[in-house]
Order: C-alpha cells, then sequence, then structure tokens
C-alpha cells in the first residue's frame, strides 16, 4: 500500500514539473501579405529550455462571434540565447535539459485565403477586427506579479485597411530579440526595435495587459499593474512601485516607458520578481475619403520577464540625444558612445564593448568611428530626400553588449528623428494700372500646420540679383510700383513653423511702356 502512494506522489510531481516546464516567455504574432486576400500568419513563441516544449498551444483566428482553430505546423526551433565569445549556447538540439537562462524560439507557419471559405465571413463587413490568438492553459507557472495562464494576439482591421490608398498590410518588423532575463539591481534598458519598412504605417506604443489564456486581463498582486510591473528602485522608500520615473537618474528611479521610442528604463529591486510585461503597437494610415488617420492593426510584444541575480558586472551605457528634428533634403548627423564602467573591486578586466544598429532606416549609416576602441562610438548619418517629411517620427535601436560571461549584458534604446517638412508656397504675380504689381504667397501645407506659423518676405532687385533691394517687405500680400522695364529678380521666401524655409526665385520682364505686360521665366527652386 505504502509502495502505491508512494509511485502516485511520484506521477503527480511529474506531471506538476512537465506543466512547469512549459513555461512560456513571450510571443509575436506576425502577418505578410501575399496578394489577393492571403496572409502568411507567423506564431513566434519564446520558450525555457530547461526542458522541451511539450503541451502544444491553441491557435485561433476570430472575428466576433467566428472563431476557427488552426493547427499550424512547427518549422523551427533555435537558442535565441545571448552569450560571451567565449560561452556555448545554454540549449541543447533537443530541447531537453538546458540552463533555465536559455530561450529557445519556436515558430509556426499557417497561411489563411480570407476569400475563401470559411474565412470569407470576415468580409462581408458585418465585423472588422480580425484576431490572431494563440494560448497556453500554464504558460506563466512562477510568476510573482500576477496569476495567470498564457495569451497572445495581433489584430487586423479589414473594413479600415479598405478605405486606404493601400488595402493590404504587414506587421511591423521587430528586430531585438525579447529579453527574459534582467539581473537585480543593475539599470535596465531595453527598446523592441520596431519599425514598419513596409507601408511605412505611424506607429504608436504603450504599455498593454498582459492576456491570459482566455485572452482576458491578467489579475495583478498589488500594488504592481501593466504600466509598473516590476519593483523599480524608488528611494528613500524600499517597495515603493510609483515613484515619479527619472529614466535619466543613476541609476534610473522608478518604471519609465517613452510612448515615442518605446524605451523600457527601470532598476529591478526585488531579486526574485518573476512575470509578465505587454508593450502594444498601433498601426495607424490616413483614410483616403476623410484624411484622417485610422487604426488599422496592433501587434503585442509579450515577455515573460524573470529577475535574476547576475555576476559582479555593470551593463553597459548608451549616451547621446535619443530625439532630433531634421528638415527634409538636409542632411543630419550626430554621435552615439557605448560605455562600460568595470565593476570595482571585484571586476578586474574591463568589458569590450560591441555597438550596433537594427537598419531600421533605409539609406542612413551607421558608422564605428574606432573599431579597435574599447568602448565605441559611432556616427549616424542620413539625408531624408523631399517628400520624407510626416507627423509620425522615424525611429531606429542602437545596442550595446558587453562580453561578460556567462551571461553578457546589453543595452538597447531607441532614437527618433522628426522630418520636418519645407514650408511650400505658390506666388500669384497681378498686373495693374501704371506698371502696379501686386503678389501675394499661398502656404502650401503637407503636414496639417497652422496657417499662422508660416512668415514671409518679399524682395526685389535688378536682373543681377546683387545690388541694393528696390524693394523688401515680410508681408503676405503686398504691391510695388515699376519705374521703367527691364528684367527683374523676385526673390520670396517662406518660413514654417518648423524653421524649414524654402527661398524662391522668380524672374519677371517689364516692358517700357505704360500697358506694361508680364511674362514670367520658369520659376527656379533654392
Amino acid at each position: 500500500m505504502k509502495k502505491i502512494i508512494l509511485l502516485v506522489i511520484v506521477f503527480i510531481s511529474c506531471l506538476i514539473n512537465a506543466e512547469a516546464c512549459d513555461v512560456i516567455n513571450g510571443s509575436d504574432i506576425k502577418f505578410t501579405h501575399m496578394g489577393g486576400q492571403k496572409y502568411h500568419i507567423k506564431y513566434i513563441l519564446y520558450h525555457q529550455c530547461v526542458c522541451a516544449l511539450g503541451i502544444m498551444p491553441r491557435f485561433t483566428v476570430s472575428c466576433g462571434s467566428n472563431t476557427f482553430t488552426r493547427t499550424p505546423p512547427r518549422t523551427s526551433i533555435r537558442d535565441i540565447t545571448p552569450v560571451c565569445s567565449n560561452g556555448q549556447p545554454p540549449c541543447q538540439n533537443s530541447g531537453y535539459g538546458g540552463s533555465r537562462f536559455g530561450i529557445e524560439e519556436h515558430i509556426f507557419d499557417d497561411t489563411i485565403d480570407f476569400s475563401k471559405s470559411p474565412y470569407n465571413v470576415f468580409l462581408d463587413g458585418s465585423c472588422c477586427e480580425v484576431k490572431f490568438r494563440v494560448a497556453q492553459p500554464w504558460g506563466l507557472v512562477g510568476t510573482t506579479t500576477s496569476t495567470t495562464t498564457y495569451g497572445g494576439e495581433a489584430m487586423m482591421n479589414f473594413c479600415n485597411i479598405m478605405k486606404t490608398k493601400i488595402p493590404k498590410n504587414n506587421t511591423p518588423a521587430l528586430s531585438n530579440i525579447p529579453m527574459g532575463f534582467v539581473c537585480c539591481n543593475q539599470p535596465f534598458t531595453f527598446n523592441n526595435g520596431i519599425y514598419d519598412p513596409y507601408e511605412q504605417d505611424s506607429l504608436s506604443y504603450e504599455m498593454d495587459e498582459p492576456l491570459s489564456a482566455t485572452w482576458s486581463p491578467v489579475t495583478w498582486i498589488s500594488p504592481l499593474n501593466k504600466d509598473i510591473p516590476f519593483t523599480p528602485y524608488c528611494p528613500p522608500n524600499p517597495g515603493t512601485v510609483n515613484c515619479r520615473p527619472l529614466p535619466n537618474a543613476k541609476p534610473p528611479r522608478g518604471f519609465y516607458f517613452d510612448k515615442e521610442t518605446g524605451d523600457m528604463i527601470f532598476t529591478p529591486t526585488k531579486c526574485d520578481e518573476s512575470g509578465p510585461v505587454a508593450i502594444r503597437v498601433t498601426e495607424w494610415r490616413k483614410d483616403s475619403a476623410t484624411k484622417k488617420m485610422t487604426k488599422i492593426g496592433y501587434t503585442r510584444r509579450d515577455i515573460y520577464v524573470t529577475i535574476v541575480t547576475c555576476s559582479d558586472n555593470n551593463p553597459p551605457e548608451i549616451e547621446g540625444t535619443t530625439k532630433h528634428g531634421v528638415c527634409e533634403g538636409t542632411k543630419i548627423c550626430f554621435k552615439i558612445k557605448a560605455t562600460d564602467k568595470m565593476f570595482s573591486p571585484k571586476q578586474t578586466v574591463p568589458d569590450t564593448v560591441e555597438l550596433t544598429w537594427n537598419n531600421a532606416i533605409p539609406g542612413a549609416t551607421f558608422r564605428i568611428i574606432d573599431p579597435s576602441a574599447r568602448e565605441k562610438e559611432a556616427e549616424f548619418c542620413w539625408t531624408p530626400k523631399v517628400g520624407d517629411a510626416r507627423n509620425q517620427a522615424y525611429n531606429f535601436t542602437a545596442s550595446a553588449k558587453d562580453d561578460a560571461c556567462p551571461r553578457p549584458a546589453t543595452t538597447i534604446k531607441g532614437f527618433n528623428i522628426k522630418v520636418n517638412p519645407l514650408a511650400r508656397a505658390t506666388r500669384k504675380y497681378e498686373l495693374l494700372e501704371c506698371g502696379k504689381l501686386r503678389f501675394t504667397s499661398f502656404p502650401t501645407d503637407t503636414v496639417n500646420q497652422s496657417i499662422y506659423s508660416y512668415t514671409y518676405k518679399f524682395t526685389i532687385r535688378d536682373s543681377t540679383n546683387s545690388s541694393v533691394p528696390y524693394y523688401f517687405n515680410v508681408r503676405k500680400k503686398d504691391s510695388f510700383v515699376f519705374k521703367r522695364g527691364g528684367k527683374y529678380i523676385i526673390e520670396h521666401e517662406i518660413n514654417n513653423g518648423f524653421k524649414c524655409p524654402t527661398i524662391y526665385t522668380d524672374t519677371v520682364i517689364i516692358p517700357p511702356v505704360l500697358d506694361v505686360q508680364l511674362a514670367f521665366d520658369k520659376d527656379t527652386f533654392v
């Protein structure tokens, strides 16, 4: 009888361990347009490789009351754990027996044609938001910050997409792997490296509620919540979580999330915390009819983070201004520096830092000034084309990684470049009696700027365009009486609130007669 009880206990223990082993560390869901109404769906799951992913997740596609279960095949497994130069990947090929600090990437691929049954019900207009979802019944076993199973999702709004000039959509790219482990009492700066290389949609970032296996919000353990998912450094009151964030303090104070860059910055102080973090990235595109920005979908980066005690090592820091502005057609260059301080007195050999970027801005360059230096400095340069101006900033991320063993430290920071429009204008010239010329400037707005933000300058010179001006004024509309015929240069400068001026040079020929007729040469754009 005792042997039977012992066997039952062992069997139950194995079941519990098997469930606890199937810890999902996060997920991404991406969809790619393949033509027509066909889309390729990629489900990417992140899993601790201390054991195999034994229980397959549940995949669904739903809209309104219609839900369809999918069984996409798993097409790849790879170890994505950051390792030092002398380190070994912690995950074995079989997926069993790896270190608890090892993270595997599991990819499941699927293809859906929404023009065919049964998925064509999503196109009749009765439902707009199509959601791609993944769930696992015990994805977050061991969490201390919330109580939940695991769920992830992405959404595509078919109705709004069809109202735009581009009736299709691709999810943005996520260029940085998720960070599953964060060092206790050390500054942590992370960015997912999200950008849209496909349709160049505008993106917005926000902290979101992590989801359970039923896709309902998790239950948080007070005082934590979706906006403060871990206990940050909040002096002088240990345990306080809602102090004012100071991301540039040394070390950072409070929990800080930058809605413009997507940076997440904090210093964890409870070395046994673990739980989920969710960041939602919403895509926006202009409605062709209303010209208003409309939501066409969102994707989420769900991360299960474990706070751990690390070796005696300071993470690298990234120095440099993160938000810049530039006029379209104008070159911008700035420097980014990665530093790494020794952990005195225990660290005796300084770390060499690797500095890279995610190539998120086509045509830009990222040059390491001295590749042989221990601490790297890069120069970023880019010349946005005329026409690249938009309300949404262009973004990229820089990553600094040291070579500490067994686990290197990485810092990833986002950079934003707001490309501002050149001021543009059409000029109207009207001939009045007795050689009088009236001229008016009409701003051509490209980014919904206030008409009152513009300034104007009109200058009239002789044909050499180098003499003392016959006329100068800063009015939007004025007139001038010519005393004699000849060739004259009218230079008009229009400036906007972004301080991005444009100078137009017009040539006018005044005939030497009272009933003058004006002949305009072709405008010269400067």
